[in-house]
Order: structure tokens, then sequence, then C-alpha cells
């Protein structure tokens, strides 16, 4: 079945005619860091690179459209086949997949003192919900989608190893990053040899919310939550996120840097009623 045709025809389009490597053209919030074990890449593919790619089509519809044009996208500005690019079907929470030759191998299990009950039931092997990866294996892009939640970005200094991880408020308080950095220190990580960062996603002074979620946050320090007469409260999902990590891990390296994606010329935003969505991709180039 030709999912998204539309797309598919206008890629094929672009491709005749492009010239030379794509890889540093259209690319926002782009990083490449080398390490021992090769080099690590992070982007956010936005507005430029959507329509670059796909011209005056429209957005998908459902899961399945996105997975076939994020395919199309990711492999267009990193060369990597498609079986090589890992998307899953964001819920909301904290489940994380280790991903072993472009696929889930398996799932990371809760750490001690997590609470029951909050965890997906991944029985079906087929089952791609989650908002986290994580991979130990050179040439596999791990894709998140953002309209205005957090994506947050890990790798080792010194040993294989990369992940992304997809956090709004609901993510936030389920603990997913903490979950991710727990477990990669009883996989033998240390803290000062992981450095995590986070890409473009909405501002405090942009996200307001009602009390049915400003009371989730209000236990945390001064700023997380600012109170905002008239309309609500204004919420920090990535300052509620490096709170919470600093409490936990003393000596992990943290890079809170991003840009707005709120009325951005650059960057989609649900809460700027943007149909489409940010594409955060983090690999390591063996």
């Amino acid at each position: 079945m030709e999912l998204f045709p539309a797309l598919q025809r206008d890629m094929g389009e672009k491709n005749g005619q492009r010239k030379g490597n794509p890889f540093f053209t259209m690319k926002e919030n782009s990083r490449t860091i080398e390490l021992p074990y090769g080099k690590v890449h992070s982007f956010t593919l936005g507005k430029a690179a959507w329509n670059e790619t796909f011209s005056s089509a429209g957005y998908p519809k459902d899961p399945e459209s996105w997975r076939s044009a994020i395919n199309i996208m990711v492999s267009k500005y990193t060369h990597l086949p498609s079986d090589r690019i890992v998307v899953m079907d964001q819920v909301h929470k904290r489940e994380i997949a280790n991903i072993e030759k472009g696929k889930i191998g398996y799932w990371v299990p809760d750490p001690k003192g997590f609470a029951d009950g909050d965890s997906e039931d991944h029985s079906d092997p087929s089952d791609k919900s989650g908002d986290g990866l994580v991979c130990f294996e050179p040439n596999t892009a791990l894709v998140i989608k953002t309209a205005d939640c957090v994506p947050l970005f890990c790798y080792s200094k010194t040993k294989p190893m990369i992940a992304a991880i997809h956090s709004g408020w609901r993510g936030t308080l389920l603990g997913i990053s903490e979950k991710l950095v727990k477990w990669l220190l009883s996989e033998g990580f240390t803290e000062e040899d992981l450095q995590v960062f986070v890409g473009p996603c909405i501002s405090k002074k942009n996200y307001i919310v009602q009390w049915d979620v400003a009371k989730h946050f209000m236990s945390m320090p001064p700023g997380v939550v600012i109170e905002a007469p008239g309309m609500g409260y204004l919420l920090g999902i990535k300052e509620a996120i490096l709170v919470r990590l600093r409490k936990e891990f003393h000596h992990l390296n943290l890079d809170p840097q991003n840009e707005e994606v709120f009325l951005s010329e650059k960057y989609f935003s649900h809460r700027s009623k943007d149909e489409g969505r940010n594409i955060n991709v983090i690999f390591w180039e063996s």
C-alpha cells in the first residue's frame, strides 16, 4: 500500500532536482559531536525542511502516514535506509524501547520505586507505543515528533550510546527522563559520562495551563509554575524536567539551551495552530 502518495510523489520530484549531500542543509538546532566511537549528529527538521521535502503537500492524518513521511524526510537528510530510522507512536507515558537492528529489541524496565500501574502492556510484539528510544548501535536514527513538548537527547562521551525522549507534562510527571538515566547507570554508565540536552520546545511564558494540570507541579521550586491571573498558570515543562533531573543526579551534564517553537518561523507549534510537527533526530555515525 502506498502511504500518503502526495508526499511520495513530491519526494521523487525533489530527488530529481537535488544535488550534493543534503545532510548539511535545511536543518535547525543541529549539532555534530566528535566522540571516541564516532560522530553523534542531532538536529530538528521544522517548517523549512518540510516545505523543501514535500512542497505543497498537506500533513499526514494518522500514525502510519506520519511514519512514512518521517522516514522520507530523515532518509533524505541522513542517507540512512528506512529500516534504520525508528519512530514510535507517542502516548505521553514513560515507555522506553531499546533498539536493535532498527527494531525494538526489548523494553527498558521501570526502576525500583516507580509507581506500579503507570506502564503500558507490551505483550504484543508489534506494539510501538512509547515515548523513549535508546540504541547502542551505529547508523540508526532515533526520531521524536514534537509540536510543543520537550525533546531530550542523550549520548555517552566514552561508550557507544544514544537516546531520545519525548516529554510532555504527563511524561515529566511519570519520570521518563529519570527512568532513562537510572537505567543507563544500572548498565554501567556514569553520570559524568552522560550528556543530556534539550531540543526546541514551548517556553513557560507561552504554555498556559489550568489548575487540573498546574496542581501536579505546585510542590516544585518557585518558577516552575507561575499564576497568570485571568488566564490560568504558566508552566515550564523544561524547567520541571531539569529540576527533577538535578535533584536526582548531581553530576549529570545538562544543557538546557533550546529554541522557542511558539509562533516560530522555523518550528511547528500546536498552540500556534500548526498542523505540522517538528522531527527531532539523533544518530551516531561510526
